[in-house]
């Protein structure tokens, strides 16, 4: 199709599969399941498995990742030629799969691990197992042609997140049709809050020195610093100290800060802080979802969403399958009973 008859298509099919994902206060009918069963015929709308239990969770969060897969990768045809950011998208699951891989080989694996197969938007060949150097070739991670050591594995981890960010973000500013600044200024948002977050649980967790942490910050410019498009919220938090609530009163971000008392002790959390970005931010990329419809800024937004559902799967799955509180889930997924 061309791309107006295509937007118009893609966005009426998105709005109608919108009303039955897991989202905002759709998504406590998760939290609800009584059982992984009644979990599976929920999402799946099918018959059960019939499998044991701790392989049915790993079913559900598999298959619904293959679900989601499908149907955005479905959407996207609709573009006689889709704009590269949107296919690029799809490049989280290649990462995912790589570093899946790199573990399964360094502790010497002898079966293939489960990945998620991307069909024609694959970089990997994943049937070159268990060859690293063929599975990489001619993809953007060929430099990825080792198996790693089992202590190696963090930093190329880390490497293969920093090059993700980097590369959506030069494709972002390359989106060719009217959403690319609005989609500009999402991802800048949005990158800029993760890091500020992984900033956060390095200073809190890990007790790391304000260089050390600079050191470990995503960048999409030429290195960590306040003047990175991403990395200015998390540079406003090195130096404060987590104890001291003074230092945090008037932080740009204040209204995300977990309770504090005067005369009690406090400590910065960066769950709570995390929980709090989390219950606003299915509302407002909902928000922009219908403001931006014949646009590619639309497909975006579902894709964001939908990985927000896949989000609310695992930590349903997660509490069912460890017995944890229906309330304890809900909070580790972001998702409010009020919503």
């Amino acid at each position: 199709m061309d791309y107006s008859s295509a937007s118009a298509y893609i966005y009426a099919k998105m709005s109608g599969m919108l009303k039955n994902t897991f989202v905002g206060k759709n998504s406590v009918r998760l939290f609800n399941a009584k059982s992984l069963s009644e979990l599976w015929e929920l999402i799946f709308k099918s018959p059960v498995p019939q499998i044991p239990e701790i392989l049915l969770a790993n079913k559900i969060e598999t298959e619904a990742v293959k679900l989601f897969v499908r149907q955005y990768t479905k959407l996207l045809q609709n573009y006689s030629k889709p704009d590269n950011f949107l296919i690029e998208l799809l490049g989280r699951f290649d990462v995912e799969n790589l570093k899946v891989i790199s573990a399964a080989l360094s502790v010497g694996e002898q079966t293939a691990p489960r990945v998620i197969r991307l069909g024609e938007y694959s970089s990997l060949d994943y049937d070159a197992w268990p060859d690293i150097k063929k599975i990489t070739a001619g993809s953007r991670f060929s430099w990825y042609d080792k198996i790693p050591a089992e202590d190696e594995r963090f930093l190329l981890d880390f490497k293969l997140d920093l090059e993700e960010i980097r590369f959506l973000w030069k494709s972002v500013n390359k989106v060719s049709d009217s959403s690319r600044k609005i989609l500009v200024d999402f991802y800048q948002k949005f990158f800029s809050m993760q890091n500020m977050l992984w900033a956060l649980r390095l200073k809190v967790y890990y007790k790391m020195s304000q260089q050390d942490i600079l050191k470990r910050l995503f960048y999409v410019g030429e290195e960590p610093s306040a003047d990175d498009p991403i990395c200015k919220f998390a540079c406003e938090i090195l130096p404060k100290s987590i104890d001291n609530f003074e230092d945090w009163e008037n932080w740009r971000f204040a209204n995300l800060l977990n309770p504090h008392e005067d005369g009690s002790v406090w400590n910065v959390d960066p769950m709570w802080i995390e929980q709090r970005i989390r219950f606003g931010e299915t509302k407002r990329v909902e928000k922009l979802f219908h403001e931006n419809s014949m646009t590619y800024a639309s497909l975006v937004m579902f894709y964001i969403l939908k990985l927000q559902e896949l989000d609310c799967i695992r930590a349903a799955t997660e509490s069912l399958r460890l017995n944890v509180g229906k309330e304890e889930a809900m909070y580790v997924a972001g998702v409010s009973a009020e919503e």
